[in-house]
């Protein structure tokens, strides 16, 4: 390889606010890219061996500056992705760079570059993409995609972990036709031990052969679990030029492949739909960035949009292709640099606010860094305009789309915190989303769990949400409000939530199981119906508005068929909370799960307590049942019953349906 140096990038220079005239020529974009590389990157590519002529050749080529300039951000700064584009070229000894393919691919490896990547590699790709391109062997797609699209194909968190040689031999191992491989990476064994026993999370997995085979092969050959099997098919499709990178699921690795005919990505290797992809050219909520682009790429008015932008006129770029968030980058750095007064500032924060239609997560991103820069005195406005204009993406996603403590914790601290600030954002938060039912049951929940505080606080609260909800028509979530009263063991808001839910509900809540379990025994009531449930931990498993399922006679159908689900742990338990002390006769405990999760509550114990912090068994069983029936010693007075696995038995879940007490009031 000719080496060259590859040096890190210069500041970003911007554009004057305004130009008087548009010009739809090279002139536009030549400028753009010399300011965002510039002057000084420029000059020491020229004095470079065979710099010089690649610049002329650049700088001549409009249909090529657009596409380096106009393929999202620069990963490593501008500079960096012209010295890199700059090596490619001087090392492009077969002339691959001269056909369209060739220059993409160029094009979105110096744009994908790294300060960590070796040069030697973004080289050694590009080689290799040469050689496929020339015998044939990548996808037919690969002519028709510009710029942006290679750049999902040569992505650096997935190529950078990995020798050349990996790449090179799942080339040759994988050669089928686009719609395999999706499932290509059952071509390897899953397997958690090797054959020595062994566990794949730990070093000793793929010793035995790492002298032999690379590590393609060895996932191939040895195996592995999903993170091995998702970036195997991953990059079996990306060495065939086709558009894919990992992704993750609670718990599970899966990858994305893009779906030539039907124009969308396909989940391979999936247990979920909630999936978020390992790369995005955007930050953050990577797949629904990547969504966004997609829709902002597609925009028949982008290119013109993106003259404006290079030219400086950053609002009319953005009003002309909505979504347009790189205009909205560069025009916010635009007014730090002039130091632009209110006005201009109140401008830019009313266009970002209209990208949130198209684009809701970039723009909350471009939105918040405005919000910081604004004096303490009109940041809560500006955050209540911001809330009121924030929406749900109708757009089809396959990750869950968040409007809960990743957006509005960062929002409260930098408003300065404090319960008046939180009920100051109530109203417009609620009144934003009330039309988007996903972010409105992420407001309502998120806020639930900072102002349920007290139940003054609950019942201004539900008051607040409650009237909100039946004014739009959205239908609230009670997990969240449920899930605060059950952690504060505060049995008055828990009955308000009910209360409130049961309104809301208009007699919905009917019976579904037929069976049911009597509400008293040997003359004692059912007192677990006037309580409320506390758990160990909470899952993804559960839903907490079920919570008082567990403690009533009646059976409805509940997810699981628990009505808790607590997360893996050692001492798992869930626990009745009474009103007050009472004499406990019998505690009726329902299993709840099937198959082989059957056995996961025992062995199981019971406890009472008068405090809820001293603690005395009272039962124990070994055996797996449907249900388990405790009679209790007579005079056995507490507050506080506990069914639970034995601590310390092992690292696993733990669901029951219900947990009913028996006994005499004493409260």
């Amino acid at each position: 390889m000719k080496t060259k140096l590859l040096l890190a990038a210069s500041a970003l220079a911007v554009f004057p606010l305004f130009a008087q005239e548009v010009k739809r020529d090279a002139a536009v974009v030549r400028e753009y890219i010399r300011r965002a590389v510039g002057q000084q990157a420029i000059n020491e590519i020229s004095k470079q061996e065979g710099g010089a002529k690649f610049l002329k050749t650049f700088f001549g080529d409009r249909a090529w500056m657009e596409q380096f300039a106009g393929s999202g951000p620069f990963h490593g700064g501008a500079a960096a992705a012209l010295r890199a584009l700059d090596l490619l070229v001087w090392n492009d000894e077969d002339g691959f760079i001269s056909t369209p393919v060739g220059r993409n691919v160029a094009t979105a490896l110096a744009l994908n570059h790294g300060h960590d990547f070796a040069p030697e590699k973004l080289v050694q790709i590009m080689e290799l993409y040469s050689d496929w391109a020339e015998d044939g062997t990548l996808d037919d797609s690969a002519s028709s995609m510009d710029v942006r699209k290679w750049r999902e194909v040569v992505t650096f968190g997935q190529n950078a972990e990995l020798p050349v040689e990996n790449l090179k031999w799942i080339h040759d191992f994988a050669n089928v036709a686009p719609s395999r491989y999706g499932g290509i990476c059952w071509q390897c064994h899953y397997r958690l031990n090797n054959c020595f026993g062994a566990s794949v999370h730990g070093p000793m997995y793929y010793k035995p052969w790492e002298h032999r085979w690379n590590t393609q092969e060895l996932r191939y050959r040895v195996g592995g679990v999903c993170g091995a099997l998702s970036k195997f098919g991953s990059h079996c499709a990306e060495a065939h030029g086709i558009r894919s990178f990992t992704a993750g699921q609670p718990g599970h690795c899966a990858y994305m492949v893009w779906n030539f005919p039907e124009n969308r990505w396909d989940i391979a290797y999936s247990v979920t739909g909630h999936t978020g992809s390992h790369f995005s050219l955007g930050e953050g909520y990577c797949f629904t960035a990547n969504e966004e682009q997609d829709r902002y790429y597609s925009n028949p008015k982008r290119m013109g949009a993106e003259y404006l932008r290079w030219a400086g006129e950053y609002e009319k770029s953005m009003r002309l292709a909505p979504g347009n968030w790189p205009a909205a980058k560069d025009w916010q750095d635009a007014l730090k640099a002039a130091n632009a007064s209110k006005g201009e500032w109140d401008r830019y924060g009313a266009a970002v606010r209209e990208t949130f239609k198209t684009s809701p997560y970039q723009g909350w991103r471009l939105y918040f860094a405005y919000m910081e820069k604004l004096p303490a005195a009109e940041k809560l406005d500006a955050a209540k305009k911001g809330l009121l204009a924030f929406r749900e993406s109708t757009a089809k996603t396959v990750e869950p789309l968040y409007l809960d403590e990743r957006v509005l914790d960062p929002l409260v601290k930098m408003l300065g915190g404090g319960e008046a600030t939180l009920w100051e954002l109530l109203g417009p938060l609620l009144e934003g989303q009330s039309k988007t039912p996903t972010f409105f049951r992420q407001a309502v929940n998120w806020s639930a769990g900072k102002l349920m505080t007290t139940p003054e606080n609950a019942s201004r609260f539900l008051d607040i949400v409650g009237k909100a909800a039946l004014k739009s028509g959205a239908e609230l979530d009670f997990n969240g409000m449920v899930l605060k009263a059950s952690q504060n063991e505060d049995l008055a808001m828990w009955r308000q939530v009910y209360s409130l839910m049961d309104k809301m509900a208009a007699g919905k809540r009917a019976k579904t199981n037929a069976r049911s379990w009597p509400k008293s025994l040997n003359g004692m009531p059912l007192l677990s119906q006037d309580g409320m449930l506390r758990t160990s931990t909470t899952s993804q498993f559960e839903d907490p508005v079920n919570y008082r399922e567990a403690l009533e006679s009646e059976g409805r159908d509940v997810s699981h068929g628990a009505a808790f689900h607590t997360g893996k742990e050692v001492s798992p338990w869930g626990m009745v909370v009474l009103p007050g002390p009472a004499e406990v006769a019998a505690v009726t405990v329902v299993n709840a799960g099937g198959g082989q999760n059957v056995g996961r509550q025992v062995p199981l114990k019971v406890w009472i307590s008068d405090d809820g912090k001293e603690f005395r068994e009272v039962g124990s069983a070994q055996a797996v049942q449907n249900e388990w029936k405790f009679s209790l010693p007579a005079g056995s007075k507490a507050k506080y019953v506990k069914v639970g696995r034995v601590p310390e038995q092992r690292d696993e879940f733990f669901h029951l349906y219900k947990i009913l007490v028996y006994g005499k009031k004493l409260y």
